[in-house]
């Protein structure tokens, strides 16, 4: 869709076909019908960061920035200690903005606040390029990082930014995310929550902006094959293109190129290695209650199975009321838990009751809630797990076929499997076709930001504490 949205608006002229496998656009940033409610209920919360520029500006350019409540602080919430507020310092500038808020942190000893800040400090020091084949937890052992620091503070950043353990995440993703989503610039750290179901926000008012602009939207046209003479092959029939932007996940690619002849099949990119690439589940558990658990709008737990809370975005300052009068009202909450795979290893009522004893633990008000109702959602393959080895797996949006280019976040973007990511890879794919078709002949007089927005600009002190070369 963010190659469909780049293309249609800088090329109006083209004729544009986007093929969706699924009933609505979206990918897998969907919803499903509640079919107590009726109410659009996402698979699993969807948030983005401040330093999502490329995310943000389309949003903006479609007008759907409405459709995000921006939050500038979070809630962190630990078993055993009082909350504790993570707010970036107004009037410091990056990254002392900071500072404040790792000693805010009650649940963590001051042993461990000085660790942290000499981890950061580290790390703000250490450029991405000397990082190489290091995994996140090898890198932060090496840097005096204890496991409780690790478990109480690197994990919780880190394990629900990259969908992934740190065991097996790699250390030059984990700096991504911390100096570009933290330390860098003001507002980099800023949470920003859809108000609207994602299939609201990217199936139905998206696809309105594109098919107003001409691009046709058919759904239900899973892509079956792609030809090597650029005619794409669906059950509904066959398509010639002049150009293919291909944007299957990674672990389907290759069945889209497997009847190719060697010799052709030698000028894509390694499908089957891409395929290979390892998953990360994501687990979803969405909770009915009789009555409000907490007034947070959302909160960040740690030490506990559950990862993430969030209260129903769509009705945060309205509670549901019930169908009929003889119906309680229902109050809906969400747990994310991510890089879920030993979570969910054991039963589903173990799970279901861990969290909600963590809840309980956590809310006063939940002791007395009493559960109507709840739905426990796992997609297998939420996220691609970004290993150090990962990286040099992942294409380029070019390929060798100048008719061809690949999108998806498990491609080149420079980001972890993110909605940035995401869109960051269709505006790469949309430039390449362009280019590819000779659209941006005169490229010197091409606006920098009209395929890509640049990250956000840090001051002067973070360029000259953080190092980049």
């Amino acid at each position: 869709m963010a190659a469909a949205e780049t293309l249609s608006r800088v090329h109006p002229d083209d004729q544009i076909t986007l093929l969706e496998s699924k009933r609505i656009t979206g990918g897998r940033a969907g919803s499903y019908v509640d079919p107590e409610t009726e109410a659009e209920v996402d698979y699993c919360q969807h948030a983005a960061m401040g330093c999502c520029t490329n995310l943000i500006e389309m949003l903006d350019r479609c007008g759907l920035q409405q459709h995000f409540r921006r939050y500038r602080s979070l809630t962190f919430l630990h078993p055993d200690h009082p909350p504790s507020r993570f707010a970036p310092n107004g009037w410091l500038p990056p990254p002392l903005h900071l500072l404040g808020t790792i000693g805010a942190q009650r649940y963590l000893a001051a042993r461990q606040k000085r660790e942290i800040l000499g981890g950061l400090w580290k790390l703000m020091r250490t450029p991405p390029r000397v990082l190489g084949d290091c995994r996140a937890r090898q890198w932060l052992a090496q840097a005096g990082q204890s496991d409780d620091s690790v478990r109480e503070f690197w994990d919780v950043i880190l394990v629900s930014a990259l969908g992934e353990t740190t065991g097996h995440v790699s250390m030059a993703a984990a700096r991504k995310v911390l100096i570009d989503g933290f330390a860098i610039a003001r507002g980099a750290s800023d949470v920003l929550v859809p108000t609207v179901p994602l299939a609201e926000l990217f199936g139905r008012l998206l696809s309105a902006v594109l098919t107003g602009r001409g691009v046709e939207i058919r759904t239900g046209h899973a892509v079956e094959q792609i030809t090597p003479e650029a005619r794409v092959i669906t059950a509904s029939g066959d398509l010639d293109a002049d150009a293919v932007i291909c944007a299957v996940p990674w672990h389907r690619i290759d069945k889209l190129f497997d009847r190719w002849p060697e010799a052709d099949r030698n000028r894509l990119p390694d499908v089957d290695a891409i395929s290979q690439i390892p998953s990360s589940p994501i687990t979803g558990l969405h909770l009915w209650f009789d009555s409000p658990i907490t007034a947070l709008d959302h909160a960040v737990m740690v030490g506990t199975t559950a990862q993430w809370l969030f209260r129903d975005p769509f009705e945060s300052h309205h509670p549901p009321a019930a169908k009929s009068t003889d119906e309680p009202s229902q109050f809906y909450y969400q747990v994310v838990i991510s890089a879920s795979k030993e979570s969910i290893s054991g039963s589903k009522q173990e799970l279901i009751d861990t969290v909600l004893a963590e809840l309980r633990h956590a809310f006063p008000a939940a002791r007395n809630a009493n559960l109507l109702r709840h739905r426990l959602v796992t997609d297998p393959n939420s996220v691609f797990s970004l290993r150090p080895d990962v990286d040099a797996i992942r294409p380029a949006a070019t390929t060798q076929l100048p008719w061809l280019a690949l999108a998806g976040d498990w491609t080149q973007t420079g980001w972890p499997a993110t909605m940035e990511g995401a869109v960051i890879s269709g505006r790469l794919a949309a430039r390449a076709v362009a280019q590819q078709l000779g659209r941006d002949s005169n490229r010197d007089s091409i606006p920098s930001n009209r395929y890509l927005c640049p990250g956000l600009p840090p001051g002067r002190l973070a360029r000259w504490l953080i190092r980049h070369d």
